[in-house]
């Protein structure tokens, strides 16, 4: 019989189980910003961020600017919106009472493709039917940092170092412009 081992608090089990937690943080923020009255959508603002930690310099301060800007490109304030830090990185969910969601995202579209640090972000639009796609809209799918080739592709064939990609991100993060726009309807937790 093989004797029993405890789980090492710091391994590899306890940082999947701190990750998926987080992840269930998030989606439980999604689902009550979903059920404030009279919002019809939501946008998720994370940073790609390959490997562990889901943390870079400058990230928080990074994403919110690159919220402030799509705010610019919407041309609308959310009705709510949570700005999350935790285990699976930093986070900002945006629930917004705009009549189409498709805007919103085109508008998500054109702030990623747009500008070179936009690859870092991933900006989704989720509403009551589920995640609108780029490739819906007709845009293209995301493109690796690194190669240009298909971003899915390149994860799923593990085609670069992680080490190189975090890399990467931590320089497009340093190209995002800072923004100042008060907080006022958001809260950091």
């Amino acid at each position: 019989m093989t004797p029993l081992t405890p789980p090492n608090p710091f391994g590899e089990d306890a940082r999947l189980r701190r990750l998926l937690a987080s992840r269930d943080e998030r989606a439980a923020v999604q689902r009550a910003l979903a059920g404030v009255r009279g919002v019809t959508c939501l946008v998720q603002i994370m940073i790609n961020i390959p490997g562990l930690p889901k943390s870079l310099e400058r990230d928080f301060e990074a994403m919110r600017s690159a919220g402030d800007i799509l705010l610019d490109a919407i041309g609308s304030s959310p009705a709510v919106g949570v700005f999350l830090r935790n285990y699976a990185g930093p986070a900002g969910i945006l629930a917004f009472a705009h009549p189409c969601a498709r805007d919103i995202k085109t508008a998500a579209m054109r702030v990623e493709d747009e500008n070179e640090w936009g690859r870092a972000f991933d900006m989704d639009v989720i509403t009551s039917t589920g995640q609108l796609s780029r490739t819906s809209l007709g845009g293209r799918a995301r493109s690796c940092a690194l190669c240009g080739e298909p971003a899915k592709i390149c994860a799923r064939e593990r085609r670069h170092p992680v080490t190189e990609l975090r890399e990467e991100i931590r320089r497009l993060l340093s190209l995002v412009p800072q923004t100042r726009r008060p907080s006022d309807n958001f809260s950091i937790s």
